[in-house]
């Protein structure tokens, strides 16, 4: 089918040729999570992980996501406590050779060829948004890998037709789920695939999976019994109002109406060849309709259909969200790319051709970023340098090392405290006029209408800069911190970047 794609011709040849792509994608990811620069989501992850290892998530500090990734997380934080981003980014590239390893088995499992389940797979993972989230601080790629566990794991139920398989199946998607929030609908898509499968084990499938989705749900609840009311703030009530109130604020809201989260949608699949694959897999279905399916090719059906629900439920739509598509979609591309065999030279060169097309816009930044590494050096790594030289500096001169700023992941690896009420990073602080002051301190949040509250015990040290706004969100979330420290006297220290500013409170001021 592909003459000049042929990955193991002859049986010897394939394990040569499979460690050479499996070297190649490890250099490339390890490369990609050093290269690729500070994302300022990436603050609330950072801070979540380094502080679930000594409090309580939302008893002690507010969350703005499911606990899952922090709790993950937070054992490098403690391991590894002076190298807390270059760690946490190694391990979400990790995550992602894991999230291809385990696409590539479900496809053999599904019975999809050597060849064809190898490109699937190389095109899915050349998507932007697969790339951007292999090479930050996030919680996407987690929820991927328990996606694509799970997904593997169904393939096997269907194929031994083993309840235990199902309970498993479960439990991997039930921990996707509360790892993330916008995978609860390509999970519940394989239960109404059992559901509405003809089958005589449809029922007591559906109860082994549901009683593992169950199971992994456990953390979720867990989080909510600490702290129901900042569990729903966190987890339900900022994601449904505070990016309405601030996008508002910036006079963008109309990139939140429906219209303008269709384009974001719609560039965010552009970028890569998930777009193309869509409509393949598609207008395959389509044509292919009242003829016999395997189980496995309906329920990837099923599963990409809820991926895209929960691909368009987040607001603001971004990058980032289309990865419940990519375990779903891999594999119904794999079984394509199998039925592309029997097409056609033209169908099947216009068929490559086109996807190799997608390819380009999902790895121009990537390219980009690693070019600039090899003349600039890698941006994390010069980061943890300057939050190495913030330590030292804060140590000699303040009294104290607790440290208050909206970009926590600058100052990781200082050996510096960070002051939990910043722990969500600029996004609770910057809506904070949309709770009541009472409230943000109930959640232990800080907020523009509570800096006051610093007053009681100043930190050592103030961090700024990296909050300046930008060109469509223009307000600087910065600026009251900015001026806390300039009205409390502190000393203002500019970071090695050029970028941030580290306000210092001296010795004499402590006494």
């Amino acid at each position: 089918m592909y003459p000049a794609l042929i990955l193991a011709h002859r049986r010897r040849r394939t394990f040569p040729i499979a460690a050479l792509l499996a070297g190649a994608l490890v250099l490339w990811f390890a490369c990609l999570a050093l290269a690729t620069p500070f994302d300022h989501d990436e603050s609330q992850y950072v801070a979540g992980a380094m502080l679930s290892g000594h409090l309580t998530i939302f008893r002690d500090f507010l969350y703005l996501q499911p606990p899952l990734h922090a709790w993950a997380y937070a054992p490098l934080a403690w391991l590894l406590p002076h190298d807390v981003v270059p760690a946490m980014r190694l391990a979400t590239a990790a995550s992602a050779l894991g999230v291809l390893a385990i696409l590539w088995a479900a496809q053999r499992i599904a019975g999809i060829s050597r060849d064809s389940a190898t490109i699937a797979l190389l095109l899915m993972a050349s998507t932007a948004a697969f790339q951007f989230t292999a090479g930050v601080v996030r919680n996407d790629m987690l929820p991927t890998l328990l996606l694509s566990a799970g997904t593997m794991l169904s393939l096997r139920a269907l194929r031994d037709r083993a309840g235990a398989l199902w309970l498993a199946a479960g439990f991997c998607l039930g921990l996707a789920m509360s790892a993330k929030l916008n995978f609860v609908p390509v999970g519940a898509a394989v239960g109404l695939f059992l559901l509405r499968a003809d089958r005589r084990s449809s029922r007591s499938d559906t109860a082994w999976l549901s009683a593992g989705a169950l199971a992994g749900l456990i953390p979720l609840f867990a989080a909510w019994a600490a702290a129901p009311e900042a569990f729903l703030y966190g987890v339900v009530t900022y994601g449904a109002t505070a990016p309405h109130a601030w996008y508002a604020l910036n006079g963008a809201g109309v990139e939140l109406a429906p219209l303008g989260k269709a384009a974001q949608l719609l560039l965010a699949l552009i970028k890569g060849p998930a777009l193309i694959a869509l409509l393949l897999v598609g207008c395959t279905s389509f044509m292919a309709r009242g003829q016999p399916e395997t189980a496995g090719r309906r329920m990837a059906l099923w599963m990409v259909a809820g991926a895209f629900v929960g691909a368009a439920l987040p607001t603001p739509a971004q990058l980032q969200y289309v990865m419940p598509l990519i375990p779903p979609l891999t594999l119904a591309l794999g079984y394509v790319l199998d039925d592309a065999r029997r097409w056609s030279g033209n169908r099947r060169h216009i068929l490559l051709g086109l996807l190799s097309i997608g390819v380009v816009p999902g790895l121009l930044l990537p390219v980009r970023d690693m070019a600039a590494m090899t003349t600039q050096g890698s941006p994390v790594l010069e980061a943890g340098a300057g939050a190495l030289w913030a330590g030292r500096v804060v140590r000699q001169q303040a009294r104290g090392d607790m440290v208050a700023t909206l970009s926590p992941h600058m100052i990781a690896g200082s050996g510096l405290r960070l002051d939990p009420r910043f722990a969500a990073g600029p996004f609770a602080y910057r809506t904070g006029w949309t709770i009541p002051v009472a409230q943000a301190r109930r959640l232990h949040i800080m907020t523009p209408g509570t800096l006051t509250d610093m007053d009681a015990a100043p930190p050592a040290a103030i961090l700024t800069g990296y909050e300046r706004g930008s060109r469509t969100l223009p307000i600087a979330p910065d600026a009251g911190l900015v001026a806390y420290a300039r009205r409390h006297g502190y000393r203002a220290w500019p970071m090695a970047d050029g970028v941030g500013t580290l306000y210092i409170r001296a010795r004499a001021q402590a006494r």
